[in-house]
């Protein structure tokens, strides 16, 4: 189905003594089909724009001027565990692609199959409602339930600090 909020700005309504609502413009294509042209209705929203599909939020094709603020603004371990996550879910999405031709999955394919879901599922839905430390915290353990340290692709000093045992 086909539908458009026709919106260009981030509205935000106050009601008295119970807060306000924060209404986003959003624009849906028909099939998903994201190669059409697509209005810019987020174009004056600091966070940018997110490509949600399937109740997550697709990484691929979101958009966000936040990233640039990682670098030592958050904790430490912010950009190399978000590089390294969003890495690893590219190896995924490369995984499910060879999985549906049939071709054998091997011990390493199927590592990052059993990451992709439980990335997908714990960081990337959106029922998911933690905080930026908790976020942290869950890709890191994650990450050790999937993978050995050294797969990961992570510089050491930082698997020794924040590495789930």
């Amino acid at each position: 189905m086909y539908s458009q909020l026709a919106s260009r700005y981030e509205k935000a309504v106050d009601f008295d003594d119970a807060g306000s609502v924060t209404i986003l413009a959003v624009t849906t294509m028909p099939g998903d089909d994201v190669t059409h042209p697509v209005p810019d209705n987020t174009g004056y929203i600091t966070e940018g724009q997110f490509y949600l599909k399937g109740g997550r939020i697709e990484p691929f094709g979101s958009l966000s001027r936040l990233k640039q603020n990682v670098n030592g603004k958050t904790r430490n371990d912010h950009r190399a565990l978000m590089d390294g996550m969003i890495r690893l879910y590219s190896s995924y999405k490369d995984t499910l692609e060879k999985k549906s031709m049939g071709f054998m999955m091997s011990e390493w394919d199927e590592k990052l199959l059993k990451y992709g879901a439980m990335f997908e599922k714990e960081m990337m839905d959106l029922s998911v409602n933690i905080s930026l430390e908790q976020a942290l915290d869950k890709g890191w353990e994650i990450l050790s339930e999937c993978f050995e340290s050294d797969e990961t692709g992570i510089k050491s000093d930082l698997i020794q600090q924040y590495w789930k045992k």
